[in-house]
């Protein structure tokens, strides 16, 4: 009887206080919602955004605001601006803000992309590998060319034209002037009858035939290495520094199946699988020279195999770490990566 009693009285001191610990909780959870709510309607999650140690503004879409900024490095402004290059990235830390707080996102771009070095791309007309003018376009280019052909200028075989990127804005000619300025009247005028055939040269390479007599060069000189463009399209990502790392090479989209071209003289040293390259060939040219050839649909070539400069190598594909047909190009010279476009393109 005595134990009933005291087991009696001992679930009911249990019960009072489990009841006292409901209690707590439901108080300790009321509290906590009041502060959460208090937070959310006061507060708001966002990114301080720094460059160099300093907040230069504020942003609720990190994601996009980091697409924005490595578009404009990768593509320029669509017009003068080819590319820009960024030394320091900005970070991005997360804070709780008063929602008063302006999210500034323009304001930032424009701070960030201020912060950069913008690359200009002109073509240079050049003579005998000298620099003699600059136009806006290729096609000015061409037209200055066509014209020199035209009007039979006797140095028109030292005559062709380069792509040239540029941190400083050069003086633009006009296509009139630089002919006026280039034009080279022929010593003795020769009144044919019929107009005489122009000779020209021409040899075959993987892509088809070039006219070498006069040969538009969108080549440079490296160590004692002459580039040539391995395959022709559309560039889509630059070499550079991006939000999520480095790109160490040139991305250059065309369709699937299409020759990739040697860009010099060389030995094969690797043809295969690697990695995130997806199916790669690496060429050696000497002089700590190499060029890596990814993502390729299919290789032609073997590890050992001598290489001339336009033979095709490959297949442009999309194999390994790709999200479309493209071929990723990198230089490097003593195993460090180069800008290709120092060179090509």
């Amino acid at each position: 009887m005595l134990y009933k009693v005291w087991k009696g009285r001992q679930m009911k001191t249990l019960f009072v206080h489990f009841r006292k610990s409901i209690k707590l909780v439901i108080i300790i959870a009321i509290a906590l919602f009041l502060v959460l709510g208090v937070l959310y309607f006061l507060f708001k999650p966002m990114y301080a955004v720094k460059l160099n140690g300093t907040i230069i503004g504020y942003t609720d879409t990190k994601r996009q605001l980091e697409e924005r900024i490595d578009k404009y490095m990768n593509s320029g402004d669509g017009d003068q601006v080819a590319f820009l290059e960024i030394d320091q990235m900005p970070e991005y830390e997360i804070c709780y803000s008063k929602k008063d707080v302006e999210i500034n996102e323009d304001k930032v771009f424009d701070t960030v992309i201020a912060s950069g070095t913008p690359y200009y791309k002109n073509f240079a007309i050049m003579q005998d590998g000298e620099e003699k003018a600059y136009v806006n376009t290729a096609e000015d280019a061409e037209k200055i060319i066509a014209e020199l052909k035209e009007k039979n200028s006797t140095n028109i075989e030292s005559i062709s034209y380069v792509a040239k990127y540029s941190s400083e804005k050069l003086e633009e000619s006009t296509p009139e002037n630089v002919v006026a300025n280039l034009y080279v009247a022929p010593k003795e005028v020769v009144q044919p009858q019929t107009s005489p055939a122009v000779t020209t040269s021409s040899r075959k390479t993987s892509y088809g035939t070039v006219n070498t007599s006069q040969k538009v060069s969108y080549d440079r000189q490296v160590v004692g290495v002459s580039f040539a463009r391995p395959v022709s399209g559309t560039i889509t990502s630059r070499f550079g520094r991006r939000s999520r790392g480095t790109h160490t090479g040139l991305d250059i989209a065309t369709s699937k199946g299409t020759p990739i071209g040697a860009a010099a003289a060389g030995t094969v040293t690797y043809a295969g699988p690697k990695g995130t390259y997806g199916n790669l060939v690496v060429i050696d040219h000497g002089n700590g020279v190499q060029t890596y050839y990814a993502h390729c649909s299919s290789i032609s070539c073997h590890a050992g195999q001598t290489v001339s400069q336009g033979q095709t190598i490959s297949t442009v594909g999309s194999t390994g770490n790709s999200t479309g047909p493209h071929l990723h190009l990198e230089i490097r010279i003593n195993g460090i990566c180069q800008n290709p476009q120092n060179y090509l393109y």
